[in-house]
């Protein structure tokens, strides 16, 4: 039994770094974005996601190391010893949306990175056919940690906070062998919905309480 769970085990970290590695080969991570016009949703799009509400943020193009210069609260892992080195990596140029209600995808915690992907596929599936122009997402790292500021200018409330249990969203971003980045609230910090932390987490396993966060944008 314990050689067969030994194997199963097994296979999942080879699907897991087998993703990570095509991602890598395929230029979507970690290269930076190159800079481009912000990509906006139709007006029709817009109409049906504020309708259904969501809110609509645009990224600028932020890192975790430009928020934090800019005087924002955000709590890390020195990431500058890993291969790669997410604090500087940039948010996309792109309107996003997200619904505050129902920010999480439910019962996306506690699954592999490969789980979760073919979770927020289907979601995005789905929710084309009600909204056509948009796709849903899962962002990188410095996508969530721009949209929590974003989010925080615009409303004073925290992305991250007290009213999601302080959950966390699961990022595409890796970090050192099969583990990705993680963006979510501080709550061991005095003030927990004062600051943000961006840390790792072993995508072959899972963890309670790392969600997908859908992050809906214009269909490419």
């Amino acid at each position: 039994m314990k050689r067969l769970e030994d194997g199963k085990r097994n296979q999942v970290r080879a699907d897991i770094i087998s993703v990570l590695k095509a991602r890598i080969k395929d230029g979507a991570l970690p290269k930076k974005e190159t800079p481009v016009e912000v990509r906006r949703f139709n007006d029709e799009a817009r109409a049906a996601l504020e309708e259904d509400g969501y809110k609509i943020y645009t990224l600028t193009g932020q890192s975790v190391a430009s928020l934090r210069e800019a005087g924002r609260e955000i709590l890390s892992v020195d990431s500058s010893k890993y291969v790669y080195n997410f604090d500087t990596l940039t948010s996309r140029l792109s309107e996003v949306a997200i619904n505050p209600d129902r920010l999480i995808l439910p019962n996306t915690d506690n699954k592999t990175l490969v789980q979760q992907e073919k979770m927020i596929k289907q979601f995005s599936i789905e929710l084309g056919k009600k909204i056509p122009g948009v796709e849903a997402i899962m962002g990188g790292a410095p996508n969530y940690t721009d949209l929590a500021c974003t989010h925080l200018d615009a409303t004073d409330e925290s992305q991250f906070g007290e009213n999601y249990i302080y959950d966390s969203a699961i990022s595409k971003t890796p970090t050192v062998n099969v583990l990705v980045a993680l963006v979510g609230s501080f709550h061991f910090y005095p003030d927990p919905d004062g600051g943000m932390l961006t840390l790792h987490w072993r995508s072959v396993l899972g963890w309670p309480y790392d969600f997908v966060v859908p992050l809906v944008v214009p269909k490419a």
